[in-house]
């Protein structure tokens, strides 16, 4: 199985901000997907912050209804998961009714593999995030998708874990899931091969107690792409 990854793309028509040039994501995402089309890749997922808001933020879902139909219209299966900056601008049902695409929890089986896609748009206090009220440095998996980790992860296939935010504990602070340390210790006891992630914008690798942490640079920084193909 081939895997295509990129992330952070915070596509808009807005003025660049710091590094980030929110316009030209969608030429980048462009250049991703024919790569991926002619690589042969199986899957193609946004690891979160697909979107930024618009000058206009009414222009939103137009903009991501113009996205999402070049990225599907290489008949490639497409998941993006929802980082900070979609779920300022849209409900999960809102985001994946313009993306075409399932909106996590939920895993991808194989013959000898498991995907699991994550969400982590959840304050410390269990309240899912609200289109609007966003603090990106509050973040948080809840007991639900807790518990249910602990028995899909008792699966002996190869285990890959996708989520936006970030469980490497040596990122910068501010990014990391508050429980991540409870969330690691399960990946441990599994033996989880790979958890992928993005949210990070510099990107970082980092091997813990086994279990091998990679969160992509993001998309979105200066003029260079970054997109990358994962083979299983």
């Amino acid at each position: 199985m081939k895997i295509g990854l990129f992330t952070d793309p915070h596509y808009s028509d807005k003025k660049s901000s710091s590094n980030r040039l929110h316009s030209l994501s969608y030429d980048k995402i462009k250049e991703a997907m024919i790569s991926f089309k002619k690589q042969g890749v199986d899957l193609v997922v946004c690891l979160g912050d697909l979107t930024d808001d618009c000058i206009n933020i009414k222009d939103n879902p137009k903009a991501l209804k113009e996205l999402s139909k070049m990225i599907n219209s290489f008949g490639i299966e497409f998941y993006s998961l929802m980082g900070n900056h979609d779920c300022l601008s849209y409900t999960k049902e809102e985001f994946n009714a313009l993306t075409g695409g399932a909106y996590p929890p939920f895993k991808i089986e194989t013959d000898k593999t498991v995907l699991i896609f994550l969400d982590c748009n959840y304050n410390d206090n269990g309240e899912k995030y609200k289109v609007g009220d966003v603090d990106w440095t509050n973040t948080y998996l809840p007991s639900a998708q807790l518990n249910a980790l602990k028995i899909e992860l008792k699966s002996d296939k190869e285990k890959y874990i996708f989520v936006h935010q970030n469980l490497d504990k040596d990122v910068e602070e501010n990014h990391i899931i508050h429980n991540a340390e409870e969330v690691r210790r399960i990946f441990e006891e599994a033996f989880v091969k790979l958890v992928i992630q993005g949210h990070y914008h510099k990107g970082h690798d980092n091997q813990i107690k086994g279990v091998n942490y990679h969160t992509l640079p993001a998309m979105c920084e200066g003029e260079k792409n970054y997109f990358e193909i994962l083979e299983i």
